[in-house]
């Protein structure tokens, strides 16, 4: 087996492109089981820090960034809270989303519906029944919203 990179976060800092990654296999040169996390400029391969805790991961990725940034935001490691708040809504209607995305979800409902008309006799027209369909179950509350890692509008039936 080898070593597995299950997750990834990228971080911001000038004349590097440093990650902070999640661990998790066996070292075919060493032969030692690794999980861990680890900070580390994947242009390089500098490893800049490597640790179970990502407590400490993180605390060395903070030195190094915050070396990067400007004096205002931070007074000698001093960082000012701000208050969290929920995040602006990503979410939309149906009838909000792009005609060309609107129009996939309108083709694969009526694929479905038209094999289920010729089972049941059904002579209605599949594209308008599901056109009637998505806007009627999809058009008060925002329910889609846009996966970044598949890059497609997803619906979230917890939020319909």
């Amino acid at each position: 087996m080898t070593i597995t990179v299950h997750s990834r976060v990228y971080l911001r800092l000038p004349g590097k492109t440093l990650v902070v990654e999640l661990l998790d296999g066996q070292d075919d040169s060493s032969g030692e089981y690794v999980d861990a996390w680890r900070l580390i400029d994947i242009a390089t391969g500098e490893e800049f820090e490597r640790n179970v805790n990502l407590h400490d991961v993180i605390y060395e990725a903070s030195a190094m960034t915050c070396e990067a940034i400007d004096d205002y935001k931070v007074q000698s490691g001093n960082f000012t809270y701000i208050e969290g708040r929920v995040p602006v809504s990503n979410y939309k209607r149906f009838k909000d989303l792009p005609l060309a995305v609107r129009l996939e979800w309108i083709t694969s409902h009526a694929h479905d519906l038209e094999h289920d008309f010729k089972l049941d006799g059904d002579t209605r027209d599949p594209i308008a029944v599901a056109t009637q369909e998505l806007n009627d179950m999809y058009s008060e509350k925002p329910c889609f919203y846009f996966d970044r890692q598949s890059g497609k509008w997803e619906l979230d039936l917890d939020r319909c």
